[in-house]
């Protein structure tokens, strides 16, 4: 399934928690849960328009080891890159692997 050594990557597992922000809403915050070694794979890269200004956005394929407590709207941190979880599969369905579809927002 990978090859050795492509799990060389370290990612910060975090998960999204809502918090009262003292005005009445909420304010999201992230808490790193896990740590997982994994692969990182780009597989596409496409521009978009946000608040008037041009956002690069790629997408990627990040494998890890199972088991994990990965789920879509969780991210991945690798330095100062963050990839949006938006799916979570296992490939082989062995439960050796999750394969995640992320996205990374470039400016």
């Amino acid at each position: 399934m990978t090859a050795p050594g492509a799990l060389r990557h370290r990612f910060s597992h975090q998960t999204g928690v809502d918090l009262p922000d003292g005005m009445g809403g909420i304010s999201r915050t992230y808490l790193t849960i896990d740590q997982l070694w994994g692969a990182l794979e780009t597989l596409s890269a496409e521009g978009d328009l946000s608040a008037e200004k041009r956002v690069g956005v790629l997408v990627h394929r990040i494998t890890v080891r199972a088991p994990n407590t990965l789920q879509p709207g969780d991210r991945l941190v690798l330095g100062t890159r963050i990839f949006a979880v938006e799916a979570v599969s296992d490939p082989d369905n062995r439960g050796r692997f999750s394969r995640c579809r992320c996205r990374e927002e470039q400016p």
